[in-house]
This record gives C-alpha cells, sequence and structure tokens, in this order.
C-alpha cells in the first residue's frame, strides 16, 4: 500500500492517495480544489479518472464537496458512514457546512454505506472502519492495523482535535471516540488537515485526551 497526501490548501482538507489494488482517496476536498487535487495526483502517475472509490471520512464539504467532481471523471464508488449518506444524497447545504462557506455541495449516489468496524478491502491491504463521532455524528477513522496507520479526518489532528460547536458536533462524544483511539496501536496519523504524525502517534493521542472538549 502507498499513500500520498495531496490538498491541504488553505481550508481545504488533505486529500490522501491510497495505492493499492484499488486506487483510493480518503476524502475528495472541495469543489473548488478539483484542478490542484488533479495536478497533485499527476505527480504520483494517477489521473481523477483513475479513482476507484473515495471513502469519506465525514460530511464536510471542506472533505466531501469535491466527491462530485471525481465521480463524474470516473465512476467511482463514494463512501460515508451510514449516518451522513442521506446528506451527500439529497445535498445538504448546512450541516455540510457548504452554505457558511458560500459554497454549493452537489449531491452523489453514496455506493457504499459504512458501519462501525466495517472492513474496506483495497486489495492487499483493507482498512478497518471506527465510527468516531464528536466532530460530527458520522465521523470516522480509518485503521490499518498492519502498519499501524490512522487516517483521522477531523477527529484528531497533530496538536489539536476536532471542533464541536457546529451542526451534529458533541464534545462528549468525541472524548468518548479519543479514548477509543487510545487503545489502538497507532504509529502515524494522518490527519485531516495539517502535517503526518509519524512514529510519535500515541503521544498525540494522548495529548488529546486531555483537551477539554466542551
Amino acid at each position: 500500500m502507498q499513500i500520498h497526501q495531496i490538498g491541504g490548501l488553505e481550508f481545504d482538507a488533505n486529500i490522501y492517495l491510497v495505492i493499492d489494488e484499488l486506487t483510493t482517496l480518503i476524502d475528495a476536498g472541495t469543489s473548488e480544489s478539483f484542478e490542484t487535487a488533479r495536478d497533485g495526483l499527476r505527480m504520483f502517475g494517477v489521473t481523477p479518472e483513475d479513482i476507484d472509490l473515495i471513502l469519506n471520512t465525514h460530511c464536510h464539504y471542506d472533505h466531501a464537496g469535491g466527491d462530485h467532481n471525481f465521480l463524474r471523471a470516473s465512476n467511482c464508488k463514494i463512501a460515508i458512514h451510514e449516518l451522513e449518506a442521506g446528506l451527500l444524497e439529497k445535498g445538504n447545504q448546512t450541516i455540510t457546512f457548504a452554505a457558511a462557506l458560500g459554497r454549493k455541495f452537489e449531491p452523489v449516489d453514496v455506493a457504499m454505506r459504512l458501519k462501525d468496524n466495517d472492513n474496506v478491502r483495497l486489495g492487499k491491504s483493507s482498512l478497518k472502519v471506527l465510527h468516531t463521532p464528536g466532530h460530527t455524528a458520522g465521523s470516522v477513522c480509518f485503521y490499518e492495523p498492519k502498519n499501524r496507520l490512522l487516517f483521522s479526518g477531523d477527529t484528531i489532528f497533530g496538536d489539536s482535535v476536532g471542533r464541536t460547536d457546529l451542526e451534529t458536533g458533541n464534545g462528549a462524544a468525541l472524548r468518548a471516540s479519543i479514548e477509543r483511539l487510545l487503545k489502538l496501536d497507532v504509529q502515524n496519523i494522518y490527519p485531516g488537515h495539517g502535517p503526518p504524525v509519524e512514529k510519535n502517534a500515541r503521544a498525540c493521542i494522548l495529548n488529546a485526551s486531555r483537551f477539554n472538549y466542551l
């Protein structure tokens, strides 16, 4: 499994390109960043037409607003937690935070409604779905146990945690989610914003457990 980070400009979320038998994106950024994402993919010999699957960590526009661009380019499968699938399919403008940003969330068909402890097979590797509510009700992390990798979305960053004051956010739920992550054997974290945390992920999660989420 190869992992490459692209995107992440301004308020745009990080996009992670995961290359295995399936060519997968963890989050797709905003619609406006599609051309930048295309350039980033090209650096690794990949085009939007090559994408097989998009795994969304949650429904916010800066993470999932670009889904429709990739869907149009490649007819890839879109996946998100079952609690937020309807928001993507209806093009919800409020809970996705698109309206607050002055943007429009384009509806997409969701092919995979993820549940806690699902395993998404990418080829030789697979990602375990961890439902980690708090930032949003349907936030998830993706865990690869063999290499001890965690794609954390906006649940946890290198030096902070996701905010809980937006629609469906919940501080108590986020605290429980961080405590769950503490039980994992994690070496590297690939967050939704900011640089990856390499070889010191345990300390990062432990530090996050001390935050005041309320």
